[in-house]
């Protein structure tokens, strides 16, 4: 029955196992856009219209980076005030991300003011914004460089405006957006940066671990200088307050498992965190004597406090969840009754929680490993789901456990039903698409025909998983490293926790039910598009530095050649006894360097068709 499954020319009505294979696809798509919790966040508002002012930088400055530009944010009375540049607050410096504007400043800039306000301006912020043009850094790393040394001549120009003030700073505060936070902490890799010029570092939603999408490179390059100076110069930051917050479920692009910092053992001021809340445990405080609560009265309203005081393990019950193949389908327990304001529900779990509501309570997920605190807030009368997913595994010697807290009336009972999904996010549609290449690699027939002999996973993984292996032996990584080889995807997801045995083989046959309806559909609608493209206006951008200039050379080359080919003459070709036998080692290479890398396919593509335009001329 595996041979069956791996190796769809053996089923009669292979579309209809193809089929069912992009249907599972489709389910988790399902799962991922319709099946967690409702978006809760809310548009930030203003009182005034929104002014950015330009600041005027040096010409030596504004020549080199022609591109790009620094503004000051303001609104109303502020926004004049700010004109003449006479700056006493406290500098902030907005860095945008992939495609990002620098009016995305608007939000933090308007909301600060509005709290400075509150406090009769005692102390406020001056928020200032880099316009990069709104490049597309995420998915082009050439960028990434030069963005770096425009933000670093930015922070001088900044801090020379409060020149000659009898409280200057000398530093300033940065929040970067995206990879706006992976510039932030690139700064430090340049050899004349100040350290002691940046004293706090805010990153929302940035992929600091890995590129979401590793298309070249200039950007898999960038990060490993990023990342290995930041362990090397753990002492030199000790002084840097960092903070990363990911986005949590309603992030579909950035995973919140790649916006966890670099683990630092000298750095103890860097906190990476999903959501925020806080939890009072009083032994952690155990010089406390007494906690007060001050609860101020609005309008004479009158507050009724309950509190309790408890052991954690009496009050916590454990409760068994549905499988991964449950396709969906809710595991019901035994009610719980409720005789106390908490209780705790704790268990490894990736699943819906459903709680049918009489009185209001308050729900507390907490993942120890990645400091995460998702609240949510019970409606009367309703069912209320709490999603849970895992944005980042746990930690191999971690032995504590997710926990969820109810926070209720005395006298609640409830009945908890649980339920598994499939947990696709953007990563796996990525990694997809390196085993689909897979399937493509060497087939110069009908695709829909010889795709089944190309989906046999079977003579793949088991290579993989044996050089992943073999790894793990002194003699066997000296010599890998002496031929220079890179180091094995396979082998850094699993050091990420994003990896286990069978996610190889599923991915394998995903991508065979995608490639096989994705061919039909690209054949059916390439007509059809490219009518449609002659009527278009074409534009011509040239990235400089290109990352595919040489490789576009030969791929073109060879294209020209075998479009001109006969396929008479191709099979005469004595080479082509050779070029038959590689898209197996080439398939392992795939699998083997390519998830993480998507930028090597180029090169494990154009190998075969080169070989194959060679066959045409020996």
């Amino acid at each position: 029955l595996l041979l069956y499954s791996l190796n769809p020319a053996l089923v009669p009505g292979a579309a209809v196992f193809y089929g069912a294979l992009a249907a599972l696809v489709l389910l988790g798509v399902r799962d991922v856009l319709f099946l967690y919790e409702e978006n809760r966040c809310s548009m930030t508002y203003m009182y005034e219209y929104p002014e950015y002012l330009k600041i005027r930088l040096p010409k030596k400055i504004s020549r080199r980076y022609s591109a790009y530009e620094l503004y000051l944010y303001g609104e109303g009375s502020y926004a004049e005030e700010n004109k003449n540049l006479v700056l006493t607050g406290i500098p902030v410096l907005f860095l945008p991300g992939n495609a990002g504007s620098y009016k995305q400043v608007r939000s933090l800039g308007s909301i600060a003011l509005r709290k400075a306000e509150d406090l009769d301006l005692k102390y406020h912020f001056n928020f200032f914004s880099i316009n990069f043009n709104e490049e597309l850094v995420a998915l082009y790393g050439g960028s990434l460089q030069r963005q770096t040394k425009f933000v670093h001549e930015c922070i001088k120009v900044i801090l020379k405006l409060y020149k000659g003030q009898e409280f200057a700073p000398s530093s300033v505060a940065i929040v970067g957006h995206s990879m706006g936070g992976l510039v932030a902490r690139a700064l430090l890799t340049l050899k004349n940066f100040k350290p002691e010029l940046i004293n706090l570092l805010i990153t929302q939603a940035t992929p600091h671990v890995a590129p979401v999408m590793p298309l070249d490179s200039y950007l898999t390059d960038f990060y490993t200088s990023v990342n290995h100076h930041w362990i090397l110069k753990a002492r030199d930051i000790r002084n840097l307050t960092t903070l990363s917050v990911a986005g949590g479920f309603r992030d579909y692009q950035v995973r919140s498992g790649l916006a966890f910092l670099p683990r630092l053992n000298l750095q103890s001021s860097a906190l990476s965190v999903v959501v925020i809340a806080v939890t009072l445990k009083l032994q952690d405080y155990p010089s406390v004597s007494h906690l007060v609560l001050h609860v101020p009265a609005i309008n004479g309203n009158k507050y009724t406090l309950d509190c309790e005081f408890f052991k954690e393990n009496s009050r916590t019950v454990q409760l068994p969840v549905t499988h991964l193949f449950s396709f969906g389908r809710y595991s019901r327990n035994n009610p719980i009754v409720i005789s106390s304001i908490f209780v705790g529900l704790g268990e490894h779990f990736n699943f819906y929680l459903s709680f049918p509501e009489r009185k209001p309570s308050i729900y507390r997920l907490h993942i120890p490993w990645s400091h995460e605190d998702s609240l949510t807030l019970s409606k009367v009368p309703s069912l209320t789901e709490i999603s849970a997913k895992l944005h980042i595994g746990q930690p191999e010697n971690d032995t504590t456990i997710p926990v969820l807290n109810i926070y209720s009336s005395l006298d609640c009972q409830y009945e908890v039903s649980s339920r598994n999904y499939f947990n696709f996010n953007f990563f796996t549609f990525i990694s997809l698409s390196a085993f689909c290449f897979v399937l493509i690699l060497g087939q110069c027939s009908d695709f829909v025909l010889a795709l089944p002999r190309a989906a046999k996973p079977y003579k793949v993984d088991p290579i993989v998983n044996i050089i992943k292996f073999l790894l793990g032996f002194d003699w066997f990584k000296d010599t890998w490293d002496i031929l220079l080889l890179p180091e094995l995807d396979a082998a850094i997801l699993t050091n990420q926790d994003v990896w286990f045995p069978l996610v190889s083989l599923i991915l394998f046959l995903f991508g065979t039910g995608i490639a096989y309806w994705g061919s039909i559909l690209f054949c059916s609608s390439l007509r059809l598009f490219s009518s449609l493209c002659l009527a278009l206006t074409r534009y011509n951008i040239r990235l400089d530095p290109d990352p595919f200039r040489h490789t576009a050379v030969i791929l073109v080359s060879t294209l020209g050649i075998l479009m001109n080919s006969s396929t008479a003459k191709l099979k005469s070709s004595k080479l082509l006894k050779t070029a038959v036998h590689l898209p197996l080692p080439l398939s392992v290479a795939v699998v083997a360097f390519t998830p993480m890398h998507l930028y090597r396919v180029q090169y494990l593509v154009i190998f075969p068709l080169f070989l194959h335009g060679l066959c045409y001329i020996v």
